[in-house]
């Protein structure tokens, strides 16, 4: 029945809510992705113009933003990466692509943020 179906879907959202593992809402995500590059370009703006040591708060948005972005990105791989760490890597699905992919991820997205500017 539709009803089962409903409740079955409200009681997984709300058990993952209460796990804090509910994913935020996209349009939030891509927000906090749009200001990290306009962080990024105000930094390299302030960067010209007062130079690095001028810049610390431009920078500091910069660090923040960023850090943020590749976080809520990448999370699901820190979490099999952390998964891993807890069992001191004797599970199975334990590999070296278990890092790899982390730090794949990390990278590239970070890259993708930088390059664009």
């Amino acid at each position: 029945p539709v009803w089962l179906k409903c409740r079955t879907a409200q009681a997984t959202r709300s058990t993952r809510q209460a796990a804090g593992t509910l994913e935020r809402h996209p349009i939030k995500r891509m927000t906090s992705v749009v200001d990290t590059k306009v962080a990024i370009r105000t930094y390299k703006a302030a960067l010209k113009e007062k130079g690095a040591e001028a810049s610390a708060a431009e920078r500091k948005a910069v660090v923040n933003g960023v850090s943020k972005a590749v976080k809520s990105e990448c999370a699901p791989y820190v979490e099999d990466f952390f998964g891993c760490f807890q069992h001191r890597f004797a599970l199975n699905s334990c590999t070296d692509a278990t890092v790899g992919k982390m730090l794949k991820c990390q990278e590239q997205f970070s890259a993708q943020l930088f390059a664009s500017h």
